[in-house]
């Protein structure tokens, strides 16, 4: 992976967190590639609309973030996977005005490059 993907994969991640920091479901959907598929640890879904998106993360239980004004993404690895994709696990802090952790998760994103970004193709969360 070359320095300006990194830095591209950095943007994103940060873009990204400061759109589930805000709750921001539309900005949420945007950063998917339709249809993008979510694989928990009993069960999988596949969302096919921007609607479907938003309503995953609204129905989505808050108990990581307790009282968390911020998102903190970690990269903890990237896997590249062939030239346009890339496997990364991130580690997400949930911080409180103070930025103490308040709670953290982690998920694999499969991540298809483009334009200078990313799009989130596949989404696996990780116990």
């Amino acid at each position: 992976m070359n320095d300006l993907d990194r830095e591209a994969l950095r943007d994103f991640l940060a873009a990204y967190a400061m759109v589930l920091s805000t709750g921001d479901l539309e900005g949420i959907s945007e950063r998917v590639d339709l249809p993008v598929t979510l694989v928990g640890p009993e069960a999988s879904a596949l969302l096919t609309s921007p609607e479907d998106v938003r309503d995953s993360v609204r129905d989505r239980p808050a108990a990581s973030t307790g009282d968390s004004v911020a998102v903190v993404p970690e990269v903890v690895a990237v896997e590249e996977v062939g030239w346009a994709l890339l496997w990364v696990d991130v580690r997400w802090s949930y911080r409180d005005e103070l930025a103490a952790e308040r709670g953290n998760d982690r998920a694999r994103y499969l991540l298809r490059r483009g334009r200078g970004t990313f799009e989130i193709c596949v989404v696996a969360q990780v116990e």
